[in-house]
């Protein structure tokens, strides 16, 4: 029970913001939790490295410190935030309380990405919250399964091509959920084979698509055209 309470508490939530990373670089933030934020920049820095950022919030912008906690050539990097002033604390608890609440709109669908390829994965979010839909994140079945009965997504996207779990019991898994047994889910993985189809299909998956020539833009029309249905 205390891992799942801190998970929501570190719960990240889309934000599409520019920062301004050692008062020189801008970045583009994708999301944002208590615990820190994903950023897209065309700056490499290493893992460790200790970095100014300037966060907007409303008409200020809120000065942190952060950790780079991973770095992607090209993608973007992972923050942790630390030695936070209590008033800073404070004064980001209550922007990620009014995030939130925005975010979780009325209208804007949930879409939950399976992937343990964290790059994979960072690029398809940041096409599809673009997008306007709202998105989660889980890297196996047991946090896509947590997540699935803590919110309640429109649509899943599951690498079924994982080293780490079998998509297809995944997927079969998701369809024994009632609230789950008519939602599209999208199949994919790296090869794309005969019998990798077939078996998608018979899982319940809607459609099947090839990491290799699926990109971000196409990911989010199949999206679409699947939720249209």
């Amino acid at each position: 029970m205390a891992a799942r309470s801190e998970q929501r508490r570190q719960k990240r939530i889309p934000f599409n913001q520019h920062i301004l990373i050692n008062n020189s670089i801008m970045g583009s933030a994708t999301d944002i939790s208590e615990g820190g934020m994903y950023v897209h920049t065309g700056r490499m820095f290493n893992s460790g490295s200790l970095i100014d950022i300037s966060v907007p919030v409303k008409s200020r912008s809120l000065s942190l410190k952060a950790e780079v906690k991973h770095c992607e050539e090209g993608v973007g990097m992972g923050l942790e935030f630390v030695n936070i002033e209590p008033s800073k604390q404070v004064e980001l608890k209550n922007t990620l309380s009014e995030l939130a609440i925005t975010t979780s709109g009325e209208g804007k669908k949930k879409i939950l990405i399976v992937d343990a390829n964290e790059a994979v994965k960072r690029m398809i979010k940041s096409r599809l919250v673009l997008d306007g839909f709202s998105v989660f994140e889980a890297k196996n079945a047991a946090e896509a399964q947590m997540t699935l009965e803590e919110e309640q997504m429109d649509m899943v996207i599951l690498d079924v091509g994982s080293e780490t779990m079998n998509g297809f019991e995944a997927i079969t898994h998701i369809r024994q959920m009632p609230r789950y047994k008519d939602i599209p889910i999208i199949a994919w993985a790296v090869k794309s084979t005969s019998a990798a189809l077939e078996e998608a299909k018979n899982a319940g998956a809607a459609i099947f698509l090839q990491k290799t020539t699926t990109s971000p833009i196409k990911m989010s029309e199949n999206v679409k055209k699947l939720l249209k249905r």
